[in-house]
């Protein structure tokens, strides 16, 4: 089983909002931190905001944070938003084998999912990202 790379960026962003929680974040330090293009982040985050997972503000003062608290959020939750919703399997009826086989990726879909419905953002955070968010020094000439 794998998931699309808009799930793949979808957590990776909402990992970087976990561990930096609950400050809000700019979509354009998103970008540099998860190395996700702009216009990425911002289709991302769309919709992340439209199924409730991010509070999202436009502007000069805008950003976005989590909608709730990080261990109540599973990645699961930020896949379903983003993958289809039907078992892959659910082509195969021609014979008795491709019952089977059905049955077989169906039950495989199902385990994928609840892994990643057992994961919490929680689990995730704690992985440097909030330190690559911090800004950068300012540079001072010395001399």
């Amino acid at each position: 089983m794998w998931l699309n790379q808009r799930t793949v960026d979808a957590i990776r962003i909402m990992a970087a909002l976990a561990e930096a929680a609950p400050a809000i974040v700019k979509a354009g330090r998103l970008a540099e931190i998860t190395a996700i293009t702009p216009l990425n982040v911002q289709k991302t985050a769309n919709i992340l905001a439209q199924v409730g997972l991010v509070e999202a503000a436009r502007g000069p003062y805008g950003g976005m944070r989590l909608a709730r608290p990080a261990q109540s959020i599973s990645v699961g939750e930020i896949a379903r938003a983003f993958e289809p919703k039907d078992c892959p399997a659910n082509f195969l009826a021609a014979s008795e084998v491709d019952a089977r086989i059905s049955k077989l990726i169906f039950s495989a879909h199902r385990a994928f999912f609840r892994s990643l419905e057992a994961t919490t953002l929680a689990d995730l955070a704690g992985t440097g990202l909030l330190d690559a968010m911090a800004e950068p020094p300012l540079l001072t000439s010395s001399g």
